[in-house]
Protein backbone atom coordinates (compact mmCIF):
# COMPACT_ATOMS: atom_id res chain seq x y z
CA UNK A 1 0.00 0.00 0.00
CA UNK A 2 1.56 3.58 -0.91
CA UNK A 3 1.48 5.86 1.64
CA UNK A 4 1.48 9.76 1.53
CA UNK A 5 2.57 11.34 4.93
CA UNK A 6 0.47 13.88 6.38
CA UNK A 7 -2.44 13.14 3.91
CA UNK A 8 -5.93 11.36 4.57
CA UNK A 9 -8.61 12.68 7.30
CA UNK A 10 -7.06 9.77 9.69
CA UNK A 11 -3.21 10.42 8.50
CA UNK A 12 -2.12 10.56 11.69
CA UNK A 13 -3.18 7.00 11.85
CA UNK A 14 -0.32 6.15 9.59
CA UNK A 15 3.00 5.63 12.01
CA UNK A 16 5.68 7.90 11.68
CA UNK A 17 9.33 6.01 12.25
CA UNK A 18 9.61 7.43 15.57
CA UNK A 19 5.90 8.26 17.70
CA UNK A 20 5.75 10.26 20.81
CA UNK A 21 3.87 8.71 24.15
CA UNK A 22 1.50 11.50 23.33
CA UNK A 23 1.66 10.80 19.31
CA UNK A 24 0.99 6.63 20.44
CA UNK A 25 -1.82 7.21 22.66
CA UNK A 26 -3.96 9.66 20.36
CA UNK A 27 -2.89 7.16 17.39
CA UNK A 28 -4.75 4.77 19.77
CA UNK A 29 -7.55 6.85 20.60
CA UNK A 30 -8.42 7.61 17.54
CA UNK A 31 -8.05 4.48 16.03
CA UNK A 32 -10.74 2.79 18.64
CA UNK A 33 -12.89 5.54 17.75
CA UNK A 34 -12.77 4.88 13.74
CA UNK A 35 -13.37 1.26 14.87
CA UNK A 36 -16.32 1.52 16.70
CA UNK A 37 -17.71 4.49 14.12
CA UNK A 38 -16.83 2.08 10.98
CA UNK A 39 -14.90 5.01 9.86
CA UNK A 40 -11.99 5.11 7.38
CA UNK A 41 -9.86 8.07 5.64
CA UNK A 42 -8.39 8.60 2.40
CA UNK A 43 -6.79 10.61 0.14
CA UNK A 44 -5.45 11.52 -3.19
CA UNK A 45 -2.03 13.39 -3.46
CA UNK A 46 -2.01 15.59 -6.66
CA UNK A 47 1.47 16.31 -7.14
CA UNK A 48 2.82 12.48 -5.63
CA UNK A 49 -0.07 10.93 -8.38
CA UNK A 50 -0.57 8.50 -4.76
CA UNK A 51 -3.76 7.20 -3.12
CA UNK A 52 -3.94 6.33 0.17
CA UNK A 53 -6.45 4.27 2.42
CA UNK A 54 -5.80 3.66 6.18
CA UNK A 55 -6.24 0.62 7.76
CA UNK A 56 -10.14 1.26 8.77
CA UNK A 57 -11.12 2.16 5.02
CA UNK A 58 -9.21 -1.17 3.88
CA UNK A 59 -11.42 -3.30 6.61
CA UNK A 60 -14.34 -1.55 5.08
CA UNK A 61 -13.48 -1.98 1.71
CA UNK A 62 -12.56 -5.46 2.19
CA UNK A 63 -9.23 -4.87 0.04
CA UNK A 64 -5.99 -7.81 0.55
CA UNK A 65 -3.25 -6.77 2.77
CA UNK A 66 -1.20 -5.77 -0.54
CA UNK A 67 -3.83 -4.18 -1.99
CA UNK A 68 -2.20 -0.66 -3.93
CA UNK A 69 -5.35 1.96 -3.78
CA UNK A 70 -5.27 4.02 -7.61
CA UNK A 71 -7.31 6.55 -8.55
CA UNK A 72 -7.73 4.96 -12.19
CA UNK A 73 -9.52 1.54 -10.00
CA UNK A 74 -11.43 3.83 -7.29
CA UNK A 75 -14.99 4.19 -9.20
CA UNK A 76 -14.86 0.43 -8.80
CA UNK A 77 -15.99 0.96 -5.05
CA UNK A 78 -18.83 3.16 -5.82
CA UNK A 79 -22.42 1.37 -7.51
CA UNK A 80 -23.24 2.08 -10.63
CA UNK A 81 -25.94 4.30 -9.77
CA UNK A 82 -23.93 6.79 -8.50
CA UNK A 83 -21.18 6.90 -10.97
CA UNK A 84 -22.48 10.03 -12.33
CA UNK A 85 -22.01 12.21 -9.23
CA UNK A 86 -18.85 10.87 -8.08
CA UNK A 87 -17.08 11.83 -11.29
CA UNK A 88 -19.06 15.24 -11.49
CA UNK A 89 -18.21 15.41 -7.61
CA UNK A 90 -14.43 14.98 -7.95
CA UNK A 91 -14.31 17.22 -11.31
CA UNK A 92 -15.66 19.90 -8.87
CA UNK A 93 -13.67 18.87 -5.56
CA UNK A 94 -10.24 19.17 -7.81
CA UNK A 95 -11.01 22.35 -8.67
CA UNK A 96 -11.19 23.42 -5.45
CA UNK A 97 -15.20 24.11 -4.93
CA UNK A 98 -16.84 23.17 -1.75
CA UNK A 99 -16.54 20.08 -0.07
CA UNK A 100 -19.13 16.98 -0.58
CA UNK A 101 -21.26 15.83 2.35
CA UNK A 102 -23.66 13.08 0.95
CA UNK A 103 -24.80 9.01 1.28
CA UNK A 104 -23.39 7.10 -1.73
CA UNK A 105 -24.16 3.11 -2.15
CA UNK A 106 -20.70 1.41 -2.62
CA UNK A 107 -19.41 -1.86 -3.32
CA UNK A 108 -16.62 -3.75 -1.95
CA UNK A 109 -13.79 -5.15 -3.43
CA UNK A 110 -15.64 -8.95 -2.69
CA UNK A 111 -18.49 -7.09 -4.64
CA UNK A 112 -21.08 -6.63 -1.52
CA UNK A 113 -23.01 -3.62 -1.73
CA UNK A 114 -22.93 -1.21 1.54
CA UNK A 115 -24.31 2.33 2.13
CA UNK A 116 -21.78 5.05 3.33
CA UNK A 117 -21.81 8.40 4.73
CA UNK A 118 -19.13 10.00 2.92
CA UNK A 119 -17.11 13.73 3.19
CA UNK A 120 -15.07 14.93 0.85
CA UNK A 121 -13.05 18.21 0.83
CA UNK A 122 -10.05 19.75 -1.62
CA UNK A 123 -6.18 20.05 -0.11
CA UNK A 124 -4.88 23.11 -0.99
CA UNK A 125 -1.56 24.83 -0.29
CA UNK A 126 -0.33 27.76 0.80
CA UNK A 127 -0.74 29.46 -2.73
CA UNK A 128 -4.25 27.96 -3.07
CA UNK A 129 -3.65 26.18 -5.18
CA UNK A 130 -5.71 22.35 -5.40
CA UNK A 131 -2.81 19.36 -4.68
CA UNK A 132 -5.04 16.87 -3.78
CA UNK A 133 -8.40 15.48 -2.21
CA UNK A 134 -8.89 13.87 1.42
CA UNK A 135 -12.05 12.47 2.75
CA UNK A 136 -13.52 9.74 5.39
CA UNK A 137 -16.13 6.97 4.72
CA UNK A 138 -18.66 5.75 7.00
CA UNK A 139 -20.12 2.47 6.71
CA UNK A 140 -24.13 3.54 7.56
CA UNK A 141 -25.41 0.35 6.08
CA UNK A 142 -27.88 -1.28 8.97
CA UNK A 143 -29.24 2.24 9.45
CA UNK A 144 -29.76 2.79 5.99
CA UNK A 145 -31.37 -0.24 5.40
CA UNK A 146 -33.74 -0.04 8.59
CA UNK A 147 -34.50 3.51 7.19
CA UNK A 148 -35.30 1.71 3.45
CA UNK A 149 -37.31 -0.85 5.07
CA UNK A 150 -39.51 1.69 7.11
CA UNK A 151 -39.90 3.59 3.97
CA UNK A 152 -40.96 0.38 1.96
CA UNK A 153 -43.42 -0.36 5.16
CA UNK A 154 -45.09 3.86 4.69
CA UNK A 155 -45.16 3.31 1.30
CA UNK A 156 -47.29 -0.40 1.71
CA UNK A 157 -49.19 1.18 4.42
CA UNK A 158 -50.20 4.35 2.62
CA UNK A 159 -51.06 2.35 -0.66
CA UNK A 160 -53.42 0.29 1.82
CA UNK A 161 -54.78 3.59 3.44
CA UNK A 162 -55.31 4.36 -0.07
CA UNK A 163 -57.25 1.50 -1.40
CA UNK A 164 -59.49 1.25 1.97
CA UNK A 165 -60.51 4.99 1.38
CA UNK A 166 -61.13 4.37 -2.02
CA UNK A 167 -63.31 0.97 -1.19
CA UNK A 168 -64.93 3.13 1.84
CA UNK A 169 -66.15 5.56 -0.26
CA UNK A 170 -67.40 3.50 -2.99
CA UNK A 171 -69.37 1.52 -0.61
CA UNK A 172 -70.87 4.40 1.40
CA UNK A 173 -71.99 6.18 -2.06
CA UNK A 174 -73.72 3.04 -3.08
CA UNK A 175 -75.66 2.27 0.08
CA UNK A 176 -76.41 5.56 0.11
CA UNK A 177 -78.38 5.79 -2.70
CA UNK A 178 -80.44 2.11 -1.36
CA UNK A 179 -80.65 4.09 2.05
CA UNK A 180 -82.45 6.84 0.36
CA UNK A 181 -85.27 5.01 -1.45
CA UNK A 182 -86.10 2.90 1.87
CA UNK A 183 -86.73 6.14 3.18
CA UNK A 184 -88.78 7.56 0.16
CA UNK A 185 -90.27 4.14 0.13
CA UNK A 186 -91.48 4.34 3.44
CA UNK A 187 -92.81 8.01 2.89
CA UNK A 188 -95.36 6.75 0.36
CA UNK A 189 -96.80 4.30 2.39
CA UNK A 190 -99.91 4.87 4.53
CA UNK A 191 -99.48 3.56 7.28
CA UNK A 192 -103.69 4.26 8.48
CA UNK A 193 -104.83 1.74 5.97
CA UNK A 194 -102.28 -1.05 7.66
CA UNK A 195 -103.36 -3.63 10.04
CA UNK A 196 -102.19 -2.76 13.20
CA UNK A 197 -99.88 -5.45 13.60
CA UNK A 198 -98.42 -4.13 10.53
CA UNK A 199 -97.61 -0.78 11.65
CA UNK A 200 -95.54 -2.02 14.23
CA UNK A 201 -93.92 -4.15 12.46
CA UNK A 202 -93.88 -0.88 9.88
CA UNK A 203 -92.54 1.18 12.40
CA UNK A 204 -89.87 -0.82 12.78
CA UNK A 205 -88.69 -0.87 9.08
CA UNK A 206 -88.62 3.34 9.41
CA UNK A 207 -86.23 3.23 12.24
CA UNK A 208 -84.02 0.56 10.90
CA UNK A 209 -83.81 2.79 7.58
CA UNK A 210 -83.63 6.26 9.72
CA UNK A 211 -80.39 4.14 11.87
CA UNK A 212 -78.59 2.73 8.50
CA UNK A 213 -78.90 6.35 7.21
CA UNK A 214 -77.37 7.79 9.97
CA UNK A 215 -74.40 4.76 10.15
CA UNK A 216 -74.25 5.67 6.17
CA UNK A 217 -73.87 9.46 6.72
CA UNK A 218 -71.28 8.73 9.73
CA UNK A 219 -68.85 6.32 7.38
CA UNK A 220 -69.16 9.40 4.25
CA UNK A 221 -68.20 11.97 6.98
CA UNK A 222 -64.84 9.60 8.43
CA UNK A 223 -64.37 9.17 4.61
CA UNK A 224 -63.84 12.47 3.87
CA UNK A 225 -61.50 13.43 6.87
CA UNK A 226 -58.30 12.26 4.84
CA UNK A 227 -59.29 14.53 1.78
CA UNK A 228 -60.07 17.15 3.73
CA UNK A 229 -56.84 17.41 6.11
CA UNK A 230 -54.89 17.54 2.84
CA UNK A 231 -56.59 21.13 2.58
CA UNK A 232 -54.38 24.88 2.91
CA UNK A 233 -53.96 25.06 6.45
CA UNK A 234 -55.40 28.75 7.46
CA UNK A 235 -54.88 31.39 10.03
CA UNK A 236 -57.86 31.22 12.33
CA UNK A 237 -58.77 33.28 15.09
CA UNK A 238 -59.28 31.37 18.28
CA UNK A 239 -61.59 33.28 19.59
CA UNK A 240 -63.81 34.06 16.60
CA UNK A 241 -64.16 30.22 15.59
CA UNK A 242 -65.28 29.63 19.07
CA UNK A 243 -68.18 32.25 19.02
CA UNK A 244 -69.02 30.77 15.65
CA UNK A 245 -69.80 27.13 17.69
CA UNK A 246 -71.36 29.38 20.38
CA UNK A 247 -73.77 30.49 18.02
CA UNK A 248 -74.29 27.18 16.17
CA UNK A 249 -75.11 25.83 19.59
CA UNK A 250 -77.06 28.43 21.26
CA UNK A 251 -80.60 27.00 21.42
CA UNK A 252 -78.63 24.23 23.87
CA UNK A 253 -77.00 26.95 25.63
CA UNK A 254 -79.88 28.82 26.36
CA UNK A 255 -81.54 25.61 27.31
CA UNK A 256 -79.18 23.86 29.70
CA UNK A 257 -78.46 27.31 31.11
CA UNK A 258 -75.05 26.54 29.98
CA UNK A 259 -71.80 29.34 30.92
CA UNK A 260 -69.21 29.33 28.46
CA UNK A 261 -65.77 31.15 29.18
CA UNK A 262 -62.63 31.58 26.75
CA UNK A 263 -59.20 33.12 26.75
CA UNK A 264 -56.96 32.62 23.95
CA UNK A 265 -55.00 35.63 24.84
CA UNK A 266 -51.86 33.98 24.69
CA UNK A 267 -52.08 32.28 21.60
CA UNK A 268 -54.92 34.04 19.57
CA UNK A 269 -54.56 33.22 15.68
CA UNK A 270 -53.74 29.27 14.51
CA UNK A 271 -53.16 27.86 11.21
CA UNK A 272 -55.72 25.34 10.58
CA UNK A 273 -57.73 23.57 9.23
CA UNK A 274 -61.18 25.56 9.62
CA UNK A 275 -63.61 23.32 9.20
CA UNK A 276 -62.05 20.61 11.29
CA UNK A 277 -61.59 23.39 14.55
CA UNK A 278 -65.42 23.82 13.80
CA UNK A 279 -66.25 20.53 14.40
CA UNK A 280 -64.14 20.17 17.60
CA UNK A 281 -65.21 23.08 19.15
CA UNK A 282 -68.97 22.26 18.53
CA UNK A 283 -68.53 18.66 19.31
CA UNK A 284 -66.39 19.51 22.78
CA UNK A 285 -68.86 22.17 23.72
CA UNK A 286 -71.71 19.76 23.11
CA UNK A 287 -70.55 16.88 24.87
CA UNK A 288 -69.43 19.08 28.35
CA UNK A 289 -73.45 20.05 27.96
CA UNK A 290 -74.83 16.65 27.15
CA UNK A 291 -72.63 15.28 29.79
CA UNK A 292 -73.66 17.69 32.21
CA UNK A 293 -74.12 16.92 36.32
CA UNK A 294 -77.38 16.75 37.98
CA UNK A 295 -76.31 18.73 40.96
CA UNK A 296 -74.88 22.06 39.04
CA UNK A 297 -75.35 23.99 35.50
CA UNK A 298 -73.21 23.45 32.72
CA UNK A 299 -69.52 25.22 32.64
CA UNK A 300 -67.55 24.90 29.68
CA UNK A 301 -63.96 26.82 30.14
CA UNK A 302 -61.97 26.63 26.34
CA UNK A 303 -58.32 28.33 26.11
CA UNK A 304 -54.63 27.69 24.14
CA UNK A 305 -51.40 27.45 25.72
CA UNK A 306 -47.60 27.73 24.57
CA UNK A 307 -44.89 25.34 25.60
CA UNK A 308 -41.84 25.14 24.14
CA UNK A 309 -43.07 26.11 21.14
CA UNK A 310 -45.85 23.63 20.67
CA UNK A 311 -49.80 24.56 21.13
CA UNK A 312 -52.27 23.01 23.37
CA UNK A 313 -55.99 24.18 22.97
CA UNK A 314 -57.65 22.78 25.91
CA UNK A 315 -61.77 22.78 26.52
CA UNK A 316 -63.04 21.57 29.93
CA UNK A 317 -65.97 21.12 31.72
CA UNK A 318 -67.43 20.53 35.28
CA UNK A 319 -70.01 17.74 34.01
CA UNK A 320 -70.67 14.03 35.60
CA UNK A 321 -67.19 13.24 33.71
CA UNK A 322 -66.14 9.17 32.70
CA UNK A 323 -64.96 6.53 34.23
CA UNK A 324 -61.87 5.58 32.33
CA UNK A 325 -59.99 3.22 34.44
CA UNK A 326 -56.45 4.26 32.71
CA UNK A 327 -57.79 3.38 29.56
CA UNK A 328 -58.51 6.93 27.74
CA UNK A 329 -58.65 5.68 24.33
CA UNK A 330 -62.27 4.02 24.85
CA UNK A 331 -64.13 7.81 25.07
CA UNK A 332 -62.96 8.03 21.25
CA UNK A 333 -64.59 4.63 20.09
CA UNK A 334 -67.50 4.85 17.65
CA UNK A 335 -69.58 2.96 19.64
CA UNK A 336 -69.10 2.56 23.73
CA UNK A 337 -71.42 1.50 26.49
CA UNK A 338 -68.46 1.47 28.95
CA UNK A 339 -68.65 5.70 29.32
CA UNK A 340 -71.27 7.48 31.11
CA UNK A 341 -72.35 9.33 27.78
CA UNK A 342 -75.28 7.07 26.40
CA UNK A 343 -75.60 8.92 23.81
CA UNK A 344 -73.96 6.80 20.63
CA UNK A 345 -74.05 9.91 18.53
CA UNK A 346 -71.40 11.82 20.80
CA UNK A 347 -69.17 8.54 20.93
CA UNK A 348 -69.10 9.41 17.08
CA UNK A 349 -68.90 12.89 17.52
CA UNK A 350 -65.60 12.08 19.60
CA UNK A 351 -64.43 9.38 17.30
CA UNK A 352 -64.58 11.79 14.43
CA UNK A 353 -62.90 14.37 16.71
CA UNK A 354 -60.20 12.68 17.35
CA UNK A 355 -59.54 11.30 13.39
CA UNK A 356 -59.54 15.22 12.71
CA UNK A 357 -56.79 15.69 15.37
CA UNK A 358 -54.76 12.76 14.17
CA UNK A 359 -55.61 13.60 10.27
CA UNK A 360 -53.42 16.34 10.27
CA UNK A 361 -50.35 15.06 12.79
CA UNK A 362 -51.79 16.11 16.29
CA UNK A 363 -52.78 14.00 19.45
CA UNK A 364 -55.66 14.39 21.54
CA UNK A 365 -55.88 12.91 25.25
CA UNK A 366 -58.34 13.46 27.95
CA UNK A 367 -58.26 13.43 31.82
CA UNK A 368 -61.84 12.52 33.65
CA UNK A 369 -62.90 11.94 36.93
CA UNK A 370 -66.77 11.05 37.87
CA UNK A 371 -68.23 13.68 39.48
CA UNK A 372 -65.78 16.59 38.82
CA UNK A 373 -65.71 16.81 34.78
CA UNK A 374 -63.43 16.21 31.53
CA UNK A 375 -60.39 17.93 30.20
CA UNK A 376 -60.09 17.58 26.32
CA UNK A 377 -56.09 18.44 25.74
CA UNK A 378 -55.51 18.75 21.79
CA UNK A 379 -51.73 19.11 20.94
CA UNK A 380 -52.10 21.37 17.84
Amino acid sequence: MSKSPNTGFFSFLSKSEVESPKEKQDSFYYEQVAKVAEAGGWSINFIEKKTWFDKQLQDILETPENYRPSLKHGLHFFDMEFHGLVIKTFQQLGEGEAEFDGILKMVTYTNKPFWAHCIAKPIKNSRGRVTGIKGIMININEKKERELMLQKSIEVVEANNSRLFTFANYVSHNIKSHVNNLELTSQLVDTNKLPQDQKELFANYKEIAASLNRTVSRLKEVVSIQNKAADPLVSISLEEAFDRSKEELRPLIELEEAYLYSDFSETPVIKYNPEFLHNIFCTLIKNGILNKSPDRKPEIKAYCLENKKKLSLIIEDNGKGYDLQGNTDKIFQMSSNETSNSDTSQNVGLFIVKNEVEALGGKIDVTSKPGYGTKFIIML
